[in-house]
């Protein structure tokens, strides 16, 4: 009679942890789902919070999931980066978005704002490499396809930047960003009537765009040698790329507009990468100004420039591309500062 006691008393035990242990489970499921759930909507309010500049909320909202339930997720590290990011604390972002990355490979938001990192810090071939990845993951999104088609741009990679910028515009035609790089870069490879079918579709839409406005005046003196036709396309000397400023300044001066010329030039002519057409023809801007002094002082500068500085232009005109890039970037994010 005592060991069949026993024996039900044992049963019973067994019975007991093992239900205890099923309900520890399922406590522990339910603590997950609703980590999950929580930490979901969370990400919404502070995704929505960073692109309308709400960083206050965004920081709030921050605070909701600093228990430990939810670091293991990697939306976790994927908000934490985006928050670094848009400090602008550029290194504790990409390592929060690698980590990411190591948990959920496919996070096509976290490939594409570690590439907008790699963009900001100047790195623009490991930004062209991560949203290569990034168009991997989500191959359908033109917002992808043009970040990676401008990286293409400023690292002078033509033929695929016209790939990606227009695999761009098939997924969204009316793309007005995407259709400017593309003429850009076919200004690049001399592709004149190429770029201005581009420019023109644009200013159609919206006669008021100010870049396509300034590309068109350009492709107007590159086609008909009418200074004064290209001079209707400015709109702001202050926003002129340095190409632009160029022919801008070529203009002015078939106008005899010296002094209009010679402002714009003048950044040019100081720059590592001016070359010996740019030098004479702004010495002949000054000359013919009047400004003599200035221009012996300018003579004597060219002399003393070196003719080895190649390497100095080339990273002069890389950082000026990047900083016009980075302008010109799909931005999901604001900056706080």
């Amino acid at each position: 009679m005592k060991i069949k006691y026993k024996f039900i008393f044992t049963l019973l035990f067994f019975a007991t942890f093992q239900y205890n242990l099923i309900a520890d489970a399922e406590d522990q499921e339910s603590i997950e789902i609703n980590a999950k759930i929580e930490i979901e909507k969370v990400s919404r309010n502070i995704i929505n919070a960073l692109r309308y500049g709400k960083f206050g909320l965004a920081d709030a909202e921050w605070k909701k999931i600093q228990s430990d339930v939810y670091k293991s997720f990697a939306e976790y590290d994927y908000l934490n980066g985006s928050l670094l990011y848009s400090r602008m604390e550029w290194q504790e972002a990409k390592e929060s978005l690698n980590r990411t990355l190591k948990k959920e490979p496919n996070h096509e938001a976290a490939s594409f704002l570690l590439g907008m990192i790699y963009a900001q810090e100047d790195s623009w071939s490991e930004a062209k490499e991560t949203w290569l990845e990034t168009n991997q993951i989500s191959p359908y999104n033109p917002f992808y396809h043009y970040n990676l088609g401008l990286a293409y741009y400023i690292l002078k990679d033509y033929n695929n930047a016209i790939t990606s910028l227009s695999k761009s515009l098939e997924y969204k035609a009316n793309y007005n960003e995407a259709k400017l790089i593309l003429a850009k870069t076919y200004l690049e490879l001399n592709q004149v009537e190429k770029a201005k079918s581009e420019l023109t579709t644009i200013l159609e839409q919206d006669p008021k765009h100010m870049l396509a406005s300034h590309l068109m005046g350009r492709v107007v003196y590159l086609l008909e040698k009418d200074p004064k036709k290209s001079l209707s396309f400015l709109k702001n000397p202050r926003a002129l790329g340095w190409r632009e400023k160029k022919v801008y300044a070529r203009c002015f001066f078939e106008m005899r507009k010296w002094r209009e010329a010679e402002n714009l030039l003048r950044p040019i002519a100081y720059s590592p990468f001016a070359d010996e057409y740019d030098q004479s023809f702004y010495l002949n801007l000054l000359l013919n100004l009047g400004f003599d002094e200035r221009a012996n002082d300018f003579f004597h500068f060219i002399q003393k420039q070196s003719q080895n500085e190649s390497k100095i232009a080339e990273a002069y005109r890389m950082l000026l591309s990047s900083r016009e890039g980075k302008d010109l970037l799909y931005h999901y994010f604001k900056l706080r500062y």
